[in-house]
């Protein structure tokens, strides 16, 4: 797959195309790209999907920018996987933003990436204040020369998917249900980066992931994980939290740690890249009045972690639950 940044950048040919913001590339955003993929091989056009280099509340309306579900080269690799020949990057800036609809259509649709078909959801919305709706596409590419395909919402449970309501239910550690909604489990990335090290004087050591800013990931408590690292998959316990066992109940804080004990680890972990992707929720964070207790608490998730039994670990060979 080709990833441009830049229309001026594009091979001139005519396309089918799906575009959407596509953050979590759910399984609605799979159902519209899906069907740009098919109609480009059964009419010979290049397929193409066309996303923005970030959510375009982040320019339009900072302050309700919503916290992504997948960082920019996540979402990459995921659409990458559904088959299109092109994935085409609109950075999403004040001139992108102030575009009519008419003039979206003219200069990016029609012109730039010479639409042939384009796949959108029903509630998709494009050109300035979101003024266009998908009945005003349909219009507009009437006249421009390129059909509209107009994919209905997918629900689940009776229940329309979109990515706020993944947000809404991965806040309160509902993975299961994320996950039926995303195709996948949901995950996080980032960096592992040195903490206190109170882990290995408690004869557990964890790694201390620095999480891409931006992204959203589950609530506060401990997880049963799937961790990548060198392209290497290791069963994690996870917990995402404020350490209350070792912060005084009269000091107040914000900032959430995300630490994970990857099972059958060893070595220097430090700087490289990992990913964790969540598969169950173990229990709640909770206070402990001892660190003995807690050490007991601990070992007890990641004896829950080795015992549990997922399709999700045998499909990254962890099909046997890891020794500890």
């Amino acid at each position: 797959m080709r990833v441009v940044t830049d229309l001026a950048d594009l091979e001139r040919c005519p396309r089918a195309l799906a575009i959407g913001t596509f953050d979590g590339v759910h399984v609605g955003h799979r159902a519209v790209i899906g069907q740009a993929v098919a109609v480009a091989a059964e009419r010979g056009l290049l397929g193409s999907v066309v996303t923005f280099d970030r959510h375009p509340l982040a320019v339009v309306d900072p302050s309700h920018a919503p916290r992504l579900l997948t960082p920019l080269i996540e979402k990459i690799r995921l659409i990458e996987e559904l088959g299109p020949e092109e994935l085409v990057l609109l950075p999403f800036d004040e001139g992108l933003a102030a575009l009519t609809p008419a003039e979206f259509c003219d200069q990016v649709l029609a012109g730039a990436l010479q639409a042939r078909t384009v796949v959108v959801g029903e509630n998709f919305n494009f050109g300035a204040g979101g003024a266009g709706d998908a009945a005003q596409l349909r219009a507009c590419g009437a006249a421009r020369g390129f059909d509209t395909v107009v994919v209905r919402l997918v629900t689940e449970h009776g229940k329309t998917i979109s990515s706020t309501r993944i947000r809404r239910l991965l806040s309160h550690g509902e993975l299961e249900e994320v996950r039926e909604i995303l195709g996948r489990p949901p995950s996080a990335a980032g960096l592992v980066v040195p903490g206190v090290q109170r882990g290995r004087t408690l004869g557990v050591p964890t790694a201390n992931i620095d999480v891409e800013a931006g992204t959203i990931f589950p609530g506060r408590g401990v997880y049963a994980a799937r961790v990548l690292v060198d392209d290497v998959w290791y069963r994690a316990a996870v917990n995402i939290g404020h350490n209350p066992t070792f912060r005084s109940k009269a000091v107040e804080t914000t900032h959430v740690t995300v630490e994970a004990f990857l099972l059958g680890f060893s070595g220097d972990i430090y700087e490289r890249p990992i990913r964790v992707d969540f598969l169950h929720k173990i229990r709640d964070e909770h206070r402990f009045e001892t660190v003995a207790e807690l050490v007991v608490q601990m070992r007890r998730d990641i004896a829950a972690t080795a015992d549990l039994e997922d399709p999700a670990f045998a499909d990254v060979g962890l099909a046997a639950p890891a020794a500890l």
